[in-house]
């Protein structure tokens, strides 16, 4: 069976061609249609000298055009949309490339014709929307087959977010891990198509093309690394004598003991050494982020004060590193009387204890800017795992195998779990990504993290 259209490295070249011919060819119609065509609330049309400024403004074109794109999803993994949605994803993307290009030729002190810059918005949303319907028609679309192994809580967990959200795969069945017992069909995971060891005919028959290993969190390593947590000391270090599945993992750290590689799970004596670099991202980075939002803030807390009464600023105790309590700010976006009952509460979509005001502040993240003083503070740090609540991470720490691993770092204003999962994604899903960003850190993933939180700020999703 041929690999997913959608996710094709011929689709992705073909889609990225696309976005940066399509800049250039709008803005040259643009111009066309101003010296040929009468428009609308414009004197006469362009004389064709004006032709020269499309020369030294093609390539501001392109860079704004796959800006504009890139932060608004358009290059994430493809998800399933409808055409109306596709619509006003793009309305909103060539809107931005149209002001970034406005900014641009503001601060450049450049004279542009804004009539050009106009039918210039307007035709690249026409022609960057036929653009990827063509891409995505669905003749195209051809679907990688799974089998997932393993019948129990994960394997549903991924079934389900594969029909509910990855495009271009489908669930095939499943496969019951050895010890399982081989059941019936499944309404979440469909067919059981064997056993383990009739996945290679499974794959060579072409009924499925990948497979998914979806085995239960709690084993015995879990369980052993969850004790650990906060007890040992910090040059402890867990290493793991790889068997052949684990030395095919791939971004794995070895130490030899004589001839036997031994994998290191836990690297508590490298991020010793890494945690003043990453102390000193967050407070050159983190100070310059407050003075450049302090407008952002004066504006967001007018509007607190103006539409609810009631303090300005909310604190609140979160869990940081190695446990420790600390008082986390932030705007206040709630009534008052939110939490009088004393319980703690998730906030939820159209949440009726949100403010006025409060429901744009928490989609715009302007509520959170308060915590980079806590930043600064050192109580947490630009990127790294949330911070949770006393009695949430209580249950957690009961119901979430390998739950108090997290702890180990400073918890952080967005995380690899904000920038990768959704608002209510389970605990157990994020400190998947939790752990995993905490095994392949790096100055360079925490960049991509703050970029790729811009993505999530100005698409109004995430955690």
């Amino acid at each position: 069976m041929r690999p997913s259209w959608g996710g094709s490295r011929a689709y992705r070249w073909l889609r990225l061609a696309g976005d940066v011919a399509l800049a250039p060819a709008a803005l040259g119609l643009a111009f066309l249609i101003r010296i040929h065509l009468p428009v609308p609330f414009t004197a006469a049309r362009l004389p064709w000298d004006r032709l020269r400024f499309f020369a030294g403004s093609w390539p501001a074109g392109v860079a704004a055009q796959l800006a504009s794109l890139y932060f608004l999803g358009f290059y994430d993994p493809p998800r399933q949309s409808s055409r109306p949605e596709l619509a006003r994803r793009l309305a909103g993307a060539t809107f931005l490339c149209g002001m970034a290009l406005m900014g641009y030729y503001f601060l450049a002190n450049r004279a542009f014709p804004r009539s050009v810059l106009l039918l210039f918005v307007l035709l690249d949303f026409l022609v960057l929307l036929a653009w990827r319907l063509a891409l995505d028609r669905p003749d195209r679309r051809h679907a990688r087959r799974v089998a997932i192994v393993g019948s129990g809580e994960a394997a549903r967990e991924v079934a389900a977010a594969i029909a509910s959200h990855w495009h271009g795969l489908a669930v095939a069945g499943f496969v019951p891990v050895p010890g399982e017992a081989a059941g019936a069909a499944d309404p979440v995971l469909g067919a059981c198509l064997g056993r383990t060891e009739d996945l290679p005919g499974l794959l060579t028959a072409g009924v499925v093309d990948d497979i998914i290993l979806a085995s239960p969190a709690d084993s015995w390593q879990t369980r052993l690394i969850d004790g650990l947590a906060g007890s040992r000391p910090d040059h402890t270090n867990v290493l793991l004598l790889p068997g052949p599945f684990e030395s095919l993992i791939g971004r794995m750290r070895y130490r030899s003991l004589n001839d036997l590689p031994l994998i290191e799970v836990v690297r508590e004596s490298e991020w010793r050494i890494n945690r003043p670099a990453k102390r000193l991202l967050d407070v050159v980075l983190g100070a310059l982020l407050l003075i450049c939002s302090l407008p952002l803030l004066l504006a967001a807390a007018l509007a607190v004060r103006l539409t609810s009464p009631g303090p300005i600023l909310y604190r609140q105790v979160r869990i940081g590193r190695d446990r420790r309590p600390f008082t986390l700010w932030k705007l206040r976006t709630m009534r008052r009387d939110a939490e009088a009952s004393g319980d703690e509460v998730l906030a939820q979509e159209g949440d009726p204890r949100l403010t006025a005001a409060g429901a744009l502040l928490r989609r715009a993240r302007l509520d959170e800017i308060p915590q980079l003083w806590n930043v600064l503070a050192g109580s947490m740090s630009l990127v790294g795992p949330r911070p949770e609540r006393p009695g949430f991470v209580e249950r957690h720490l009961e119901e979430v195998p390998g739950y108090a691993e997290r702890f180990s770092l400073a918890p952080g204003l967005t995380g690899l779990a904000q920038v990768n999962g959704d608002y209510h994604s389970s605990p157990r899903n994020k400190l998947r990504y939790e752990l995993a960003y905490m095994g392949n850190w790096s100055l360079g993933l925490d960049l991509a993290i703050l970029v790729r939180t811009v993505k999530i700020v100005l698409t109004s999703r995430g955690v």
